[in-house]
């Protein structure tokens, strides 16, 4: 069942940094036609873009300074490339934020995020859509404790699926312009590769790991005693793939996999299995319908699950609005595993070895 968004006693006050693809295609639709919510301002380094969303969507005003924008906030919704210093300064003003994953390239940083956010009284909430995904909580459900499974994503679809929503003009990526993210210092080269594209790539598989391990509660944002243990981890020489073995609790065996693939070619697919049941779940393209997204069993094929975006959002709502307990676990204490999680696979990552050329 789609769950309803509860409006407060007024929407929630929502400034908006970031006017790309997830802007125009998935976060201002859904919160622009809530009753729950009120965006009262855009921003983005690229006035035009911030311009061309507030017309599209009436927003009342664009802001070219963070001060600016967040002026008579509740909420900072974070949709750029780098959100740690956007973090801070909505944490400064006293404003709860809602943020694109992952948090950021350094799980130190984010743990002290999290805990300023905490201490401040304020959300620090983290777009870990999958983790509200009915479809994953559908193949839960079917295989509450699983024995070891794979997780696999390969996307070359992306790009041509963010043209589609952008206005015509707009570049699908920007990523280019963003400075550069502070990374762990012990990592090396090819291992900040590996957690980019863990993090960047493979942030819904990890989150969907998490909370598939064997013990780990199936709400959304719990936390739990049962941890993954990253096993391996390799990249292959173009630096555009990830191979890792990683083990639950009492050993399950998880593969995970992200893969460079040729355009207009996607997957992303989740398997789980235990001694008597098994689930595959087959993720709709990015940008397209959930109700896309297919879980099959031994049962048979299910399709029509409810938008996890608008699950998402439902949760967020539900926090601002006091009917979380203050003590539940939040999505940032998911981020924080998640992240934990990919610095350790990135840690044991070793480049995949060249195909030798006969001479």
């Amino acid at each position: 069942m789609t769950p309803t968004l509860i409006p407060a006693v007024r929407p929630w006050r929502l400034a908006v940094a970031g006017c790309g693809a997830a802007a125009f295609g998935l976060h201002l639709p859904l919160l622009t036609a809530s009753d729950a919510f009120d965006v009262i301002a855009v921003a983005d380094r690229d006035p035009a873009r911030a311009r061309t969303a507030q017309k599209r969507f009436a927003v009342p005003r664009t802001a070219t300074r963070v001060g600016d924008l967040l002026t008579d906030a509740d909420v900072l919704v974070i949709l750029t490339g780098v959100h740690e210093d956007l973090i801070e300064e909505a944490l400064d003003a006293g404003v709860h934020v809602v943020t694109e994953k992952p948090v950021c390239l350094d799980v130190v940083r984010t743990r002290k995020l999290a805990a300023r956010a905490r201490d401040a009284g304020l959300l620090l909430e983290v777009g870990a859509m999958r983790a509200h995904d009915p479809a994953l909580h559908a193949a839960l459900a079917h295989v509450p404790e699983p024995a070891g499974g794979w997780l696999v994503k390969a996307d070359g679809v992306d790009e041509a699926a963010r043209r589609r929503l952008l206005p015509a003009g707009f570049s699908p990526y920007t990523f280019d312009q963003d400075p550069p993210q502070p990374v762990p210092g012990h990592l090396e080269p090819h291992q900040v590769t590996a957690l980019q594209i863990l993090l960047w790539q493979g942030y819904h598989l990890l989150t969907a790991l998490i909370l598939a391990l064997p013990g780990t509660t199936a709400t959304a944002t719990a936390t739990a005693t049962a941890t993954a243990t990253a096993t391996a981890c390799s990249i292959d020489p173009a630096g555009s793939s990830v191979h890792a073995l990683l083990h639950g609790p009492n050993g399950e065996p998880f593969t995970l996999v992200i893969g460079a693939s040729p355009a207009g070619v996607f997957r992303e697919q989740i398997h789980l299995a235990d001694a008597a049941a098994a689930a595959t779940l087959d993720f709709a393209r990015p940008y397209e319908p959930a109700a896309t997204t297919q879980l099959t069993t031994a049962d048979g094929i299910q399709s029509g699950f409810g938008d996890p975006f608008t699950a998402m959002w439902a949760s967020v709502n539900a926090r601002l609005a006091g009917q979380h307990p203050a003590d539940l676990p939040t999505s940032a204490d998911l981020a924080l595993r998640v992240e934990d999680l990919a610095l350790a696979l990135a840690g044991l990552a070793r480049p995949g070895a060249r195909t030798r050329k006969d001479s």
